[in-house]
C-alpha cells in the first residue's frame, strides 16, 4: 500500500518532526481525513523523503509528522533528463510540466524559438508563469511519488540554451525533417548520466534553428509520419527516452 505523500519546506523539518503547511495540513486532515498514527511520506522537493506517522493534529488543523526514516532520491531516475520545450499559447506548457514531472524530468526549460507565439518579455509576467509551473510540478511530484521537484528555468532563447548544454551529455532535437534519424538509431550507451531532449513550439523549428543545432553536435530525431502537438510531443519523447534508459521497467 502506498502511503499519502505531502510536501514540506526544508525549514519545516526540525529534528525528528515535520510541520505541514496550512494547505498540506488541510489536505491531510480534512480531505483525506487522516488520523493520529497513520503513516505518511513527506518530501522536501530537494530529493529528501521522510517516512513517518502523524503525531498531532493541532487546534486550527496544523498537522505534525514524527519521522521514522529518511531516504534520498526516492522515486528518482538514475539519469538526469532535461526537457527543453518551446513556449506555447494558453496553458499547454502546464501539461508539459505536469507530465514531464511524472516521467522523471529533472529540469524543464521553456524555450523562446523563432516560431514561438509567446515571447514573455515582461519580467512580472515571467515570474507569474514560473510560480504557476512550480505549483503544477509540486502537485505532480506528490502524485507520482518523487522526492525531487524539477528545476524550472526562466525562459531562454533557443540558441542561448544550445550554447549552455554540456557537450558530454546526449542531446536530441525532435523535428520532422527528411534527414532526421529514428530514435531507434540513437545509442543510449551504458553509464549515460545526462540527456537533453528538445521539442519545438506549435509550429516546430525553423530550418536555421535545426541547422544550428546540428553544428552544436545535437542529433535531429523524427517520431515518424504523424506530427504531434507540442504538449503531446514533450511527454511522448520523455517516455520513449526513459524507456530506452530502462527507467520504465
Amino acid at each position: 500500500m502506498r502511503h499519502p505523500f505531502f510536501f514540506a519546506e526544508a525549514s519545516h523539518i526540525v529534528d525528528s518532526e515535520v510541520t505541514l503547511s496550512k494547505t498540506e495540513s488541510h489536505h491531510a486532515a480534512r480531505i483525506l481525513r487522516l488520523e493520529k498514527g497513520e503513516l505518511v511520506v513527506v518530501v522536501d522537493g530537494l530529493g529528501n523523503a521522510y517516512r513517518g506517522a502523524i503525531a498531532h493534529i493541532k487546534r486550527g488543523g496544523v498537522v505534525t509528522v514524527r519521522i521514522h526514516s529518511h531516504t534520498r532520491s526516492l522515486g528518482e531516475p538514475n539519469v538526469v533528463l532535461t526537457l527543453a520545450s518551446g513556449l506555447s499559447s494558453g496553458h499547454k506548457f502546464d501539461t508539459i510540466v505536469e507530465k514531464g514531472t511524472e516521467l522523471g524530468v529533472k529540469r524543464l526549460v521553456p524555450l523562446i524559438t523563432e516560431k514561438s507565439k509567446v515571447k514573455l518579455e515582461d519580467p512580472k509576467r515571467v515570474r507569474t508563469k514560473i510560480r504557476r509551473y512550480e505549483k503544477v510540478a509540486l502537485a505532480a511530484m506528490k502524485q507520482c511519488g518523487r522526492s525531487y521537484r524539477p528545476d524550472i528555468s526562466h525562459p531562454i532563447a533557443f540558441e542561448n540554451y544550445l550554447r549552455e548544454i554540456d557537450p558530454d551529455s546526449l542531446s536530441l532535437l525532435f523535428h520532422p525533417t527528411h534527414n532526421a534519424c529514428s530514435l531507434a538509431d540513437i545509442d543510449f550507451e551504458a553509464g549515460l548520466k545526462r540527456v537533453n531532449v528538445i521539442v519545438g513550439a506549435e509550429s516546430g523549428f525553423t530550418e536555421d534553428e535545426v541547422a544550428f543545432a546540428e553544428t552544436r553536435g545535437i542529433r535531429v530525431v523524427s517520431l515518424g509520419q504523424r506530427v504531434l502537438r507540442t504538449e503531446t510531443a514533450g511527454p511522448v519523447v520523455c517516455a520513449l527516452v526513459m524507456s530506452r534508459l530502462g527507467e520504465l521497467r
